[in-house]
């Protein structure tokens, strides 16, 4: 049984991309809004931790330094339970339907909000190992929300709206991602200041019960929760796997390696920084907002430039790998902090015209919506949690500049492999295509009805 994806001028379908694109950026407020408050939860304010999606730097060796590396520990659970719970949110959203996944998501990120508003009033009040153990479990139940959500916000924008306007629409959903990030710095810094470390996690959770309160007034659709096959044989699944593997595998790679320029970044920027430029603490905080601003920036634009055309998704996604190579080269021989601006901003646009360009094309094109999306999401996930480490031993070895030339060399190079990928198969050009690059249904499509009717 099939049904036809929501007109692009249904109130529900737009209620519908909102909910996805709020808990989207509710998520990443909850990320980020932690970042200026942990160092004061573990004690460790004479050597703080900058710490960004999930890495951290200990800026000062000494003996807060152990308590510095265990902070990044806590923020890097999230890494690990987003990885890990990829798979099931693939499962969970064909078998039981977006909608409902999305609100189990929701209901994680609230329970994630609400244990870290009582970390920070209660557990927290003396600092030590008790505040980071509850604050590591906070972060996993956030990690664990935010795979749920991820997956299932896509497959619910695919079911949304109208296939004019889907590809447009999953990327301009990915800038919820730096919208988040850019408003959690301020926001746990400012009400922490004025109110309490709990504070944050009150107003997120807040908004997570508002949005929660939402989902079941406007996603009461049924094809919103419209299941896959109840029970699917095991052969199907292997297929489905692999169509998913051939369809995304080659935009997987793309995603995870972009993405490791930036997670690289977290724990060698700041101390190079401290120790080229003598920059400050407050320059230490502010040092990533460039390739945030970019990278919302390059969301924007590409998901309007690119949605539903193939040709011109695929040159955006060449241009944005070369455009992180070039960023990488240029932090490493950076002369001034401008420059480094620059740099970083020639990252985040990569990453981010990478993302909204080649992420809804693949997704378009793929016999299963949901395992695409986790694989891709779960090539992100990765990439934070391998980068930062592998870019930290580099670093020991042979340095810092070597560590983004290495980067920048394997970006160039997987973007020539990629172009071969693209030549043999290409992006569907056409708006809305899901399934199979002819506009029919792959063989796979039985596994979740994502697919319009053919007329």
């Amino acid at each position: 049984m099939t049904y036809s994806p929501l007109e692009p001028t249904s109130r529900t379908g737009a209620a519908a991309f909102l909910l996805v694109y709020c808990t989207l950026f509710l998520d990443n407020v909850l990320l980020t809004a932690l970042v200026p408050i942990l160092p004061e939860w573990s004690g460790a304010m004479a050597a703080p931790a900058v710490i960004r999606n999930g890495s951290t730097l200990a800026l000062e060796a000494g003996e807060a330094g152990g308590e510095a590396a265990a902070a990044g520990a806590v923020l890097g659970a999230r890494s690990a339970a987003q990885l890990a719970c990829a798979p099931l949110a693939a499962t969970m959203t064909t078998r039981v339907g977006p909608a409902a996944t999305l609100r189990l998501a929701v209901l994680l990120l609230l329970a994630a909000a609400a244990w870290l508003s009582w970390c920070g009033s209660s557990v927290c009040a003396a600092g030590g190992a008790a505040c980071l153990w509850c604050g590591a479990a906070g972060r996993v139940l956030q990690g664990s929300g935010g795979a749920l959500g991820g997956v299932a916000g896509m497959a619910l924008v695919s079911r949304a709206v109208s296939p004019a306007r889907q590809q447009q629409a999953l990327g301009a959903s990915l800038g919820a991602v730096a919208l988040g990030v850019l408003v959690g710095y301020p926001l746990g810094g400012a009400t922490a200041a004025l109110w309490s470390s709990a504070a944050p996690f009150h107003l997120v959770a807040g908004a997570l019960l508002a949005n929660l309160g939402l989902q079941y007034v406007y996603l009461k659709k049924p094809e919103y929760d419209k299941p896959a096959v109840d029970e699917p044989r095991s052969s199907a699944w292997g297929d489905c796997a692999r169509g998913v593997w051939k369809d995304c595998g080659a935009g997987a790679g793309a995603v995870f390696l972009s993405t490791a320029v930036m997670a690289a970044l977290e724990p060698c920027l700041p101390l190079w920084l401290e120790r080229r430029f003598g920059a400050q603490r407050w320059e230490l905080g502010v040092v990533f907002l460039p390739d945030s601003v970019a990278y919302l920036a390059a969301t924007s634009v590409s998901a309007a430039l690119c949605g539903g055309r193939g040709l011109r998704a695929q040159r955006v996604a060449l241009m944005g790998l070369c455009s992180v190579a070039l960023g990488g080269v240029l932090v490493a021989h950076a002369c001034s902090l401008g420059v480094l601006a620059i740099a970083q901003a020639s990252v985040g646009a990569g990453v981010g015209a990478l993302d909204a360009a080649l992420v809804p094309a693949l997704l378009a094109r793929s016999v299963s919506l949901p395992h695409a999306a986790a694989l891709l999401q779960g090539a992100a996930s990765a990439a934070y949690a391998v980068g930062p480490v592998a870019a930290g031993a580099v670093w020991w070895a042979a340095g810092f500049g070597a560590t983004l030339r290495a980067l920048a060399v394997a970006n160039l190079l997987y973007a020539a492999l990629l172009y071969h990928h693209f030549h043999d198969r290409p992006l569907p050009n056409q708006p809305g295509a899901i399934g199979s690059e002819d506009g029919k249904e792959g063989s796979g499509s039985e596994l979740l009805p994502l697919s319009s009717p053919s007329p």
